[in-house]
């Protein structure tokens, strides 16, 4: 394994296995600190608590809507994009469960330092990938969406997001929707996920499952989850054109 430190302050991890040749890539993230637009976002948020009521579905039930908006076929617990959602799940809720920890990644440590913690990395990966969903008690569900006429609306949906990305290649619709659009459900956490695109369909979800008179209190992130939901339905104003 190798360290390559970069100008820009990135570092890539490169694996010395001939057969996998992994190569991670770690930029360096900046934030940058807009006063003002914070402050237009709480005032939103807080103007569109008054205007929202408390009204929500189980998730049994916002699962069910799903499948009655679209054409979707289950996807085997084997398949690696179901794999994946475990493994955004389980980091999500369940770290702590894991056999296998890793220290916090920091750009100080020595270049020692990061060979141990990518190993660390690779170690839970590993765990979580060869773990049943049962084992964390997790209930997952996973569909795809085939290209029916009725599930076309969302390829097409992808198509013009991603035209600007190609737009000097050659590149036709039925390539650039090569990926399947896959949709994950969690029943423990009740957590749910898109993959691929499908994201106006997301939100008729998220909208669907609805909030409580608690989530609107607390503006949890259910709460600012539904309010964001409906700004990109364009049923709220959003923020940043006011």
């Amino acid at each position: 394994m190798s360290v390559e430190r970069k100008e820009d302050g990135s570092i890539t991890i490169k694996s010395n296995k001939e057969v996998t040749n992994e190569v991670t890539n770690i930029g360096k993230v900046e934030i940058i600190s807009d006063d003002k637009r914070e402050e237009k976002y709480k005032h939103w948020v807080e103007d569109c608590a008054k205007s929202v009521n408390a009204s929500s579905h189980t998730f049994k039930e916002t699962v069910q809507y799903f499948l009655q908006n679209c054409d979707a076929l289950p996807i085997a617990k084997s398949d690696r994009r179901l794999k994946m959602f475990q493994l955004s799940v389980i980091m999500g809720y369940y770290r702590d469960k894991l056999e296998h920890q890793s220290s916090e990644f920091s750009f100080d440590m020595t270049d020692e330092e990061i060979e141990k913690w990518h190993k660390e990395q690779n170690a839970i990966r590993e765990e979580v990938m060869n773990s049943t969903p049962e084992h964390f008690g997790l209930n997952i569900h996973g569909y795809y969406l085939p290209h029916t006429e009725r599930n076309e609306v969302y390829y097409e949906q992808v198509y013009i997001s991603e035209q600007n990305g190609v737009k000097h290649t050659d590149f036709s619709p039925k390539q650039i929707n090569e990926q399947d659009i896959c949709f994950f459900f969690e029943e423990t956490t009740e957590h749910c996920q898109s993959f691929g695109g499908g994201g106006s369909l997301i939100n008729q979800i998220i909208v669907f499952r609805g909030v409580s008179e608690d989530d609107i209190e607390k503006r949890n992130p259910r709460f600012l989850g539904y309010i964001n939901a409906l700004r990109e339905m364009e049923i709220f104003p959003d923020f940043l054109k006011e």
